[in-house]
């Protein structure tokens, strides 16, 4: 009776394996996981005893098929449990960190964002009524970023009124520079730090200004295989690790650029520090776009009444008539733009054998530029009188600066020139970027003699340079403030040194005051209806 019945299991079996062998053929179509071909060979032994045993009614079939398919799939499972299992951790890490990694980065980007936007939001408005407001709040800024990304240094860089370059506005750590020191610098720290302060990064130079122009974030993990970053070395302090450069960018335009470094011993910045930084970055620009609105107002209604006031004092430090000069013909002019008050020129005649000519550019607006322009005045002309050559004046002024910490922004570009009408022989030094330009009429050249270095009130121990040029009858010194060779056109291009030398070189036969005029009303031209931000001076000295 019970055989009878025998073959409603080993049919019910049938299907079942025939069930297990379409789900494994699933599996392996469908890659959901690693499905050995061991098993399908094991399932269709199997499958063929049972209908043998069916077919015959002899369950030695059965026993056979059973005992085959154990064989072939136990040395399968003996190097599944058997087996090194390294294959498999390594294989599962990297899916893991990447798995943490994301979802870091998630939370980086949504849980964080708003916190970080409250934070600066609440930091700036405590900040709306101080004097320093800005420098208080990009220096939070900057503790923030450093705090978050672990940064062995930090600095935030805004781009100039005009955009053309960036300049350093908070800087702490140890930031190796990562653009090439000029050759004359000494590698000491504090020269190096001093450098990197008051560098004006051109948005064409650096990964400060690729950064600010392509508006793109910048992540650098190895600085040695980057050729963006320059090696200056072989000083320790100089040594570049790893870099993060984030654009501070406001309704769509970068204003510019927060910067992290992290010395080379140390492991580079990861893909969650870059995050970290660009959301920190992002929440500082929205608290910023409201900060620099209103310090803007602010600074628009003070400088119109204080600038008005030093624009007046301004005019009696510049020499109301031009002095006669025994063999020279002078040629100058000064523009003032509305509320500056950089721009000083000066003529000393001391003695016979020696006249001083000065051509100073002031940093900062209003009292503060006047402040520091009536303290250079003063220092030039107690020394003038004694034998001391341009050079040495210079840095008995830079001295003098570098020790007034009552006025903010002491700085100052200046050409000083010392002429001896009696021999024709010229010493002149320079501080900051005014050129010095000469025209020799023997080889109807001009050539600039000047060399651009650190400006006054920078650095006590900067070194200047004596340059001397003999010169003869047709000759012509020339020097200018960057206001000049700066001036926008309408479609934003700078006049250039090079045009200023052309104009010199085509008029060069006429007197020194027809070729002031002549290059006036070439700027002029360049210019057209577009408005300009800085006061713009010339100076000539045509030998007779």
């Amino acid at each position: 009776m019970i055989d009878s019945f025998v073959h409603i299991p080993i049919i019910a079996a049938e299907v079942l394996l025939a069930v297990l062998f379409v789900l494994l053929a699933v599996i392996r179509y469908r890659n959901t996981a690693k499905a050995s071909f061991v098993l399908y060979i094991a399932l269709g032994i199997l499958f063929a005893g049972l209908i043998y045993t069916l077919r015959f009614s002899r369950s030695v079939y059965l026993v056979i098929a059973m005992l085959a398919a154990e064989l072939l799939v136990l040395p399968y499972f003996i190097i599944l449990s058997f087996g090194f299992p390294r294959k498999r951790e390594k294989k599962e890490k990297p899916e893991t960190h990447v798995e943490a990694e994301r979802d870091s980065l998630a939370t980086i980007s949504y849980e964080k964002k708003f916190d970080a936007n409250e934070d600066f939001a609440t930091k700036a408005a405590e900040l709306f009524s101080l004097d320093n407001s800005l420098s208080q709040f990009l220096d939070y800024f900057n503790a923030k970023l450093t705090e978050a990304t672990k940064a062995d240094g930090c600095v935030i860089l805004l781009s100039d009124e005009f955009d053309n370059f960036l300049t350093v506005r908070s800087m702490t750590g140890s930031f190796p520079s990562p653009y090439r020191l000029p050759d004359t610098l000494p590698h000491k720290p504090v020269r190096v730090e001093a450098n990197f302060r008051y560098m004006q990064f051109q948005l064409s130079d650096t990964i400060f200004g690729e950064t600010a122009s392509s508006g793109e974030a910048v992540l650098i993990k190895d600085a040695s295989r980057d050729p963006r970053i320059y090696q200056n070395g072989p000083e320790d302090f100089l040594a570049c690790g790893s870099y993060i450069c984030v654009p501070i960018r406001i309704q769509g335009r970068t204003v510019g650029v927060s910067a992290l470094s992290r010395a080379p011993k140390k492991e580079g910045f990861s893909e969650i520090d870059f995050e970290r930084a660009k959301t920190l970055t992002d929440a500082a620009a929205s608290a910023l776009r409201s900060l620099l609105s209103f310090l803007d107002y602010s600074e628009k209604r003070s400088l119109t009444e204080e600038g008005n006031t030093a624009a007046k004092f301004q005019k009696k430090l510049i020499p109301e008539k031009i002095p006669e000069m025994l063999g020279v013909s002078l040629g100058v002019w000064s523009v003032q733009n509305e509320n500056v008050c950089g721009d000083y020129y000066d003529i000393v005649p001391v003695k016979k054998d020696r006249t001083l000519f000065v051509m100073a550019d002031v940093v900062g607006k209003g009292m503060n530029s006047f402040s520091v322009m009536v303290m250079i005045r003063t220092m030039l002309r107690m020394i003038a009188a004694t034998p001391q050559s341009p050079a040495a004046i210079l840095k008995w002024i830079n001295r003098g600066l570098c020790a007034e910490t009552a006025i903010e922004d002491h700085f100052a570009s200046i050409a000083l020139i010392d002429y001896n009408p009696l021999t024709r022989k010229t010493q002149l030094s320079t501080s900051g970027i005014n050129p010095v330009l000469v025209y020799k009429a023997k080889t109807d050249e001009v050539s600039q003699l000047s060399k651009q270095n650190e400006p006054l009130g920078v650095e006590k121990t900067s070194v200047f340079e004596d340059i001397t040029v003999q010169l003869q009858s047709g000759d012509i010194l020339v020097s200018c403030t960057d206001g000049l060779l700066e001036s926008l056109s309408e479609s934003g291009v700078q006049y250039s040194a090079a045009r200023l030398m052309q104009v010199i070189k085509t008029n060069h036969e006429l007197s020194g005051a027809d070729i002031a005029e002549r290059v006036k009303a070439d700027v002029q031209l360049h210019s057209g209806t577009a408005q300009q931000y800085d006061d713009q001076s010339l100076l000539i000295i045509k030998i007779r």
